[in-house]
């Protein structure tokens, strides 16, 4: 009995390591912003739709009295964000590219009206993350395929990120290092 319920217990233990685990390796992204109307003030109560362009999928969020809304986790990929509130055209943002990690900013100003009229948003600027100081850059196979790798090393992609640096392996750090580890000639072990 108490083997039983020993391995009962571990059996569990084990089972929340790994729901944890998979939990943690979700590939999402986030979109926020905020809904207002002509005069600036927010639009509260308006309904915000996120919908996959690849697979159709709708993500919808409703803004607060601040006129602020939060789509959290949403798969990477391409999006078409449509915003509506009764008086008020419905607004669109076409093709918005999400990448891993990414937590866009749209904000939309709602134009009078009614909900049959669209205002769709084009021209618009890249899109920004402000809600951290993260530096990011996707590699896509594209740019895998283009670019030409003379040690055929992948990781060697990353250093097209911005702030990345590569540190020469053949030389030292700082001057009181090279003074205590003075190069060694090269000896060949074959002859």
């Amino acid at each position: 009995m108490r083997q039983k319920i020993t391995s009962l217990v571990l059996f569990t233990a084990l089972s929340a390591c790994m729901i944890s685990t998979g939990w943690s390796q979700q590939v999402t992204a986030a979109i926020t912003g905020k809904v207002t109307d002509p005069s600036g003030a927010a639009v509260a109560g308006a309904k915000v739709t996120a919908t996959d362009a690849d697979r159709g999928t709708p993500w919808t969020s409703v803004t607060n009295s601040d006129g602020a809304f939060n789509i959290p986790r949403v798969p990477i990929g391409t999006y078409n964000v449509k915003v509506e509130q009764q008086g008020f055209q419905t607004a669109t943002q076409s093709h918005i590219a999400l990448e891993m990690n990414q937590v866009a900013r749209l904000d939309f100003q709602l134009q009078i009206g009614s909900l049959s009229q669209t205002v769709e948003v084009t021209g618009v600027e890249p899109l920004l993350q402000t809600q951290d100081t993260a530096l990011g850059q996707h590699i896509d196979a594209r740019t895998n395929e283009d670019l030409p790798l003379a040690t055929r090393n992948y990781v060697q992609l990353t250093l097209l990120a911005p702030g990345s640096i590569h540190p020469d392996p053949s030389t030292p750090y700082s001057k009181h290092e090279a003074a205590a580890n003075p190069p060694r000639p090269f000896s060949n072990p074959c002859t």
